[in-house]
């Protein structure tokens, strides 16, 4: 991170920092906290270049260990308690942190997962307190099998470490959704320059609070709060993410900024907002996956000031943002490039991106960007005469169907403009005749029945031959990864099953 707590710490000690329903810490309380955390960590011998693993909802605590880990020269490697066991002991075994700090609500996962790690170079267990003013005391013991609390670590003295804009602060797993996931290391300069280009996009300022309704093991988790803080906004944070805390906070006025991904904002619509919505609600910032056209339509009907926004882990969260007056002018469109980001469109149509929020390597892996400094992202998309940016899908995910390109997200919004469709996602199977056939997973909108045949005839005369599924599945709800996302390959396995229709020529 920029280290945004020691500079609000300086600016305005007594602001706000973090509301978490319990009287709040002040920017100089949460500066305190997380200096004496990085001590404890300095203490159990973590040192520079170091990996410091977390598991943890986003809550005081998590926050604190957030801004202390770079403070030892350390970087923070936090872990999302959704994931499969195998999945955090992959992550695991790739960060290779030195100590691992838990939720007690998560101390079992916790130590199961180390203890899966073998090898006899396990990482010691901690527990993380959930406020931020451990009192002082002597460490106890402790191996792979069993964990103490990190306020029993007596702080070490002497000056700390620290970190310089291009050392490594946080590592980052990706969603996946490019092939296997990776982990990214993410520097303070990429902090500092995502921040600083967010707040000018969103005008974010010490009057806002933002709701950390993300977990810090995703890049909008993390960044939302290092963007709040640098702005000198409150943090509301209130643990793991839960419907009727949102709808409570925004009853209440209590937030003016919210990030959602599609599903989470889906929930809130199907439950019911607030009437009147509050004025104090600045912003509903909308990623984490392409949103349906529908979706859309149902938020902006409902008054939400909804923000669009694309990015990904490898450029510290955003690339372009679209504020909500842009949005309901323009539904669907990404917005122009953030300030300090260069994008371009190569001859295939693939989004690169180059700037100071890019990461420059995967963390013990190879380097994200290439010639020039330039990030092939494997999005698609393009500009409008606007400048605006739109995104179409994934390079991976297009389908070559009978040597014709077909882009899963054309076909996708094709049949989500079905009144009986809530949700549509596409995918390509293998195929003898025509290399790739276009198969199709429905999520039927309330209250309606899905009928195949309404649905090819509605394809018919949208879509030419090579992007009309072959084959459609009804399902209750879409798969997708611990980011919203849909699941791909769990996707293509759902629809392998499905018969495919022989009466469509190409």
């Amino acid at each position: 991170m920029s280290d945004a707590v020691a500079r609000g710490a300086r600016a305005h000690p007594d602001s706000i920092a973090l509301d978490d329903g319990g009287g709040g810490l002040s920017y100089r309380d949460l500066d305190v906290a997380a200096d004496r955390l990085a001590r404890r960590l300095v203490a159990l011998g973590v040192k520079p270049e170091d990996a410091v693993g977390m598991l943890a909802p986003t809550g005081t605590g998590a926050v604190t260990a957030m801004y202390a880990a770079p403070r030892t020269g350390a970087a923070l490697a936090p872990l999302n308690p959704a994931l499969a066991r195998r999945e955090m002991r992959d992550a695991l075994a790739v960060a290779r942190p030195a100590v691992v700090l838990c939720a007690p609500a998560h101390l079992e996962l916790a130590r199961g997962v180390v203890a899966a790690l073998g090898g006899g170079t396990e990482p010691r267990v901690f527990a993380l307190a959930d406020r931020g003013f451990p009192p002082d005391g002597r460490s106890r013991g402790c191996g792979p099998a069993a964990a103490t609390d990190i306020r029993r670590v007596a702080p070490a003295d002497g000056p700390l470490p620290g970190s310089g804009p291009d050392d490594v602060v946080a590592v980052l797993r990706t969603s996946g959704t490019g092939g296997r996931a990776r982990a990214v290391a993410l520097t303070r300069r990429n902090f500092a320059a995502s921040a600083r280009a967010v707040r000018a996009r969103l005008a974010l300022g010490p009057d806002d609070a933002w709701y950390a309704s993300l977990s810090l093991a995703h890049i909008g988790g993390m960044a939302l709060v290092d963007r709040a803080l640098a702005a000198g906004s409150r943090v509301v944070v209130r643990g793991e993410w839960r419907l009727e805390v949102l709808g409570e906070l925004i009853g209440t006025g209590a937030i003016s900024h919210v990030s959602l991904v599609p599903t989470m904002l889906g929930r809130l619509l199907d439950a019911g907002l607030p009437r009147p919505l509050p004025a104090s609600l600045r912003c509903v910032l909308l990623g984490g996956a392409g949103a349906p056209s529908a979706l859309l339509e149902r938020a902006l009907s409902a008054g939400l000031p909804l923000a669009l926004t694309y990015g990904m882990t490898e450029t510290c969260s955003q690339v372009a943002t679209a504020p909500p007056a842009l949005v309901r002018a323009n539904p669907g469109s990404a917005g122009a490039p953030l300030d300090g980001v260069e994008v371009r469109i190569a001859a295939d149509g693939e989004i690169e991106v180059r700037g100071d929020m890019v990461a420059r390597a995967y963390h013990r892996g190879g380097p994200i960007t290439g010639p020039g400094g330039w990030y092939r992202t494997g999005d698609l998309g393009g500009f409008d005469r606007d400048g605006h940016l739109r995104v179409t899908g994934r390079k991976a995910h297009r389908i070559v169907s009978g040597g014709v390109n077909v882009d899963p997200a054309d076909v996708e919004q094709v049949l989500a403009a079905h009144p009986a469709v809530a949700e549509a996602a596409v995918a390509g199977l293998l195929d003898p005749a025509w290399g790739e056939r276009v198969a199709a997973a429905i999520v039927p909108a309330a209250g309606r029945e899905v009928h195949a045949e309404a649905l090819h005839r509605h394809c018919r005369d949208a879509l030419g031959p090579a992007a009309r599924p072959r084959a459609l599945v009804v399902l209750a709800d879409l798969p997708r990864n611990p980011n919203g996302k849909v699941d791909r390959a769990r996707l293509a396995i759902l629809l392998s099953g499905a018969v495919p229709r022989k009466d469509i020529v190409q």
